[in-house]
């Protein structure tokens, strides 16, 4: 029997760069999702070891503002560039980071941050086990790590079934499949804007514990997005996703994660945790050029705007074509 880490969707690295995401499209008319989940990250944020906090993907800001709030030190990394000067204008913090990369290879040195949150970006990740991995390796031994995941089966998947089951699609050359009733550990998910995946509950709790993390707690949503449903009070929503967070119905789940081990419990020190995404070489923060060059393997990261650019794409990553429409 294959173990959690050989089960991976591809072999290659898919990378999506979002530059034709229309971030304030997507969230137009979503104020109950947005809030509900701001109402989450409170709740676990709370509980989190707040020396360091990165935050994985935050796109236009919408939850930077409260993790910069619980967060002694803030960074925040993100392929997409635009996203990270528009969370750069909106929210600073005397000690905060603003970094371009690929989440495959995190530019960050081992034990270089207490916890870490990733909402929404860990459905978009083609080897789920390697990132949870360098997730594990950039944090200190008892760190936390808290990520939202859409598993499979769930009401998301059902309705997105009944939408694309038996339909034609001439871009894939064959019938859609089901994602809620598919046997596979990993199903990607119908027709969308960028390469999406679902993943087995009992897949999801297999990687964590392969990859070092402990759960701590948990609390489901995703139902307000449904209109009906999204009338209900956020508190009313917030306890359903507490009391109902096991049932297999919820579009979303939210996992807070304990790093477990005899490693370090010791931060980085915050001048040192830039490193060489290709080779792992150690980088200075302080008094960053326009270039940061790694002496190792010639590795080259630049500096825009206070936009510090340490993406990796190694060449047999898959940088997929994006099609907005889906």
């Amino acid at each position: 029997m294959k173990g959690p880490k050989e089960e991976d969707s591809e072999e290659l690295e898919i990378v999506s760069k979002f530059e034709k995401l229309d971030f304030n499209k997507l969230w137009k008319g979503r104020d109950k999702v947005d809030l509900l989940e701001k109402n989450i990250l409170s709740v676990f944020l709370k509980e989190m070891d707040s020396r360091r906090v990165l935050e994985i993907g935050p796109g236009n800001g919408r939850l930077s503002g409260i993790i910069q709030n619980y967060s002694d030190e803030y960074v925040a990394t993100d392929i997409n560039k635009s996203f990270l000067r528009e969370v750069k204008k909106k929210f600073h913090k005397e000690k905060s980071l603003h970094v371009s990369s690929n989440l495959f290879h995190l530019p960050f040195g081992s034990n270089s941050f207490s916890s870490i949150v990733v909402v929404r970006v860990f459905n978009f990740v083609s080897k789920p086990s390697e990132v949870l991995d360098e997730f594990s390796r950039v944090l200190v031994t008892g760190g936390h790590l808290l990520i939202s995941i859409s598993p499979k089966p769930s009401l998301a998947t059902l309705i997105d079934d009944l939408k694309y089951r038996g339909s034609f699609s001439g871009k894939r050359g064959s019938r859609a499949k089901s994602v809620t009733f598919s046997t596979k550990n990993v199903a990607q998910v119908h027709p969308a804007s960028y390469p999406t995946f679902s993943f087995k509950r009992s897949y999801v709790k297999r990687l964590f514990v392969a990859s070092g993390f402990k759960e701590i707690a948990r609390i489901s949503s995703g139902l307000e997005d449904y209109s009906l449903l999204g009338y209900l009070p956020t508190r009313s929503l917030l306890n359903a996703g507490v009391i109902f967070r096991y049932i297999p119905i919820f579009p979303s789940t939210f996992y807070l994660l304990k790093k477990g081990g005899n490693g370090s419990l010791q931060l980085l020190d915050y001048s040192e945790i830039l490193h060489c995404p290709s080779c792992g070489g150690k980088l200075n923060v302080n008094a960053i050029p326009d270039n940061l060059n790694c002496l190792n393997c010639g590795f080259v990261g630049t500096v825009d705007d206070g936009i510090i650019d340490l993406t990796f794409l190694p060449n047999d990553a898959k940088i997929v074509e994006e099609d907005p429409q889906g």
